[in-house]
């Protein structure tokens, strides 16, 4: 059988995790990197997402399933494509 062991299945699940975390956090840093840049209702928006990750980290426990990082990364997205077509 080709199937990983369970200890092997985590490993894997934890490198998915970081990998995701990894992403929002880049495209976060790069929003931050040109903060003075951007209009104050950009800025709003970053502050919003930033608190709405603050709250669901607050609130997650171990043995719940993590905060949807693609989420949180994909309206980081969203506002870095409105930065860029300016």
């Amino acid at each position: 059988m080709n199937t990983l062991p369970v200890a092997g299945l985590r490993k894997a699940g934890r490198r998915e995790s970081r990998a995701k975390r990894h992403d929002f956090y880049r495209r976060y840093d790069v929003l931050l990197a040109n903060w003075y840049l951007l209009t104050s209702r950009i800025q709003q928006e970053i502050l919003s997402i930033r608190q709405d990750l603050h709250d669901e980290l607050a609130r997650w426990r171990p043995h719940q399933p993590e905060p949807d990082w693609n989420a949180y990364a994909d309206r980081m997205s969203m506002i870095a494509a409105r930065t860029a077509l300016r």
